[in-house]
């Protein structure tokens, strides 16, 4: 097939407040500005964010009923490393962001917490040992805890 997709250029995340986004994910996810879009209006309701280590960004727009529409979603999941999962509970501890305990899932362990619009972020460590237990063949993932795994629990 010649048409073939290299990378996710960019996620976009509707935000009710794009003053307040901005600050929360600059700050949080140590995003770094890259693009500001102006409506026709004048009116500056979108902004593109490099994403540190990454090759895809991330973008917000302003428009309140959509932000409305994804309280509590969990729309995308952004890659670190097993160790990095440490460090971002440290770095969300001492920010002051309440998040989820590190936890084992579908592939590997992850942990969650919520945008100032109640948009559920992931952070994802994908782990090939997890997903051999919670995935079988055919790459259909099993419900509920991998033999020898509590729910709740933090890695071992």
């Amino acid at each position: 097939m010649g048409a073939a997709l290299t990378d996710v250029h960019h996620l976009k995340i509707w935000v009710s407040d794009l003053a307040r986004s901005r600050s929360w994910y600059e700050r949080v996810l140590g995003l770094e500005h890259h693009t500001s879009f102006e409506d026709e209006d004048g009116v500056i309701r979108g902004m593109s964010f490099e994403v540190p280590g990454a090759a895809s960004q991330i973008a917000l727009r302003q428009n309140p009923d959509l932000a409305r529409a994804l309280f509590d979603a969990d729309p995308f999941a952004l890659q670190v490393t097993s160790s990095g999962l440490d460090a971002w509970v440290a770095h969300l501890d001492d920010l002051g962001v309440p998040h989820s305990p590190i936890i084992r899932a579908s592939s590997g362990h992850a942990l969650g917490f919520v945008d100032p619009d109640g948009v559920q972020i992931r952070l994802y460590a994908p782990d090939e040992e997890v997903h051999a237990t919670q995935v079988g063949p055919g790459g259909v993932y099993r419900s509920g805890p991998a033999p020898g795994f509590a729910p709740g629990r933090d890695r071992a």
